[in-house]
């Protein structure tokens, strides 16, 4: 969105944190991202992916037009179903110490069959909602420094199909009901948003 100053905001680093790409579109996107800053001004996206390698392949594109359009674009290893991952994600970027513009927390599972992370939480809960949570307070104090940063965590509708299960968020005791585990993990999506704010 548009500051007092009729620009972005975002003049510098752009962080996008997310757990991989699915598809062009997104690659598009971080594109789009990479080119253009704050009146103009390019900027550098740096995106999450849990293999780096498929990362690569996925994002050839994104990485093109940022150099033609004097942005940069890398990525960073990150699987947000495993808590070992995000910390290792979360210490390398702020060893890095570089200014951190925007988190945008988007990645995430849908409607999957029941499983569980790395950690032992239920698939969808652990990946789209403690993932997240955790690689962004990890990174608290980094966008503390930087100023004026921003949060973006992302939800969507399917928080209206359920609120959350307090008593059995993992689907031990009940039976697992993938779309009720998808709502469950979008209100806490919106819940730490709010939070945050």
């Amino acid at each position: 969105g548009d500051d007092e100053r009729g620009g972005s905001g975002f003049g510098g680093r752009v962080r996008r944190v997310g757990g991989g790409l699915q598809t062009q579109a997104v690659a598009a996107a971080g594109a789009e991202g990479a080119q253009r800053g704050e009146r103009g001004r390019l900027v550098h996206v740096d995106h999450a992916v849990r293999d780096l390698e498929k990362g690569k392949r996925a994002t050839a594109v994104v990485e093109e037009a940022a150099k033609t359009g004097g942005g940069s674009f890398s990525l960073i290893e990150l699987d947000l179903a495993s808590l070992k991952s995000v910390r290792a994600c979360a210490d390398k970027l702020n060893a890095a110490g570089e200014k951190f513009d925007v988190v945008i927390a988007n990645a995430g599972v849908m409607a999957c069959p029941k499983s569980t992370t790395a950690d032992g939480f239920e698939t969808q809960f652990g990946t789209n909602h403690l993932g997240h949570m955790a690689l962004t307070l990890g990174l608290m104090d980094l966008l503390a420094r930087t100023g004026n940063a921003r949060v973006v965590a992302l939800s969507s509708t399917g928080h209206k199909i359920s609120g959350i299960r307090w008593d059995d968020m993992h689907f031990r005791a009940a039976p697992y009901e993938k779309w009720q585990a998808y709502g469950q993990s979008k209100t806490a999506n919106a819940l730490f948003a709010n939070a945050l704010s």
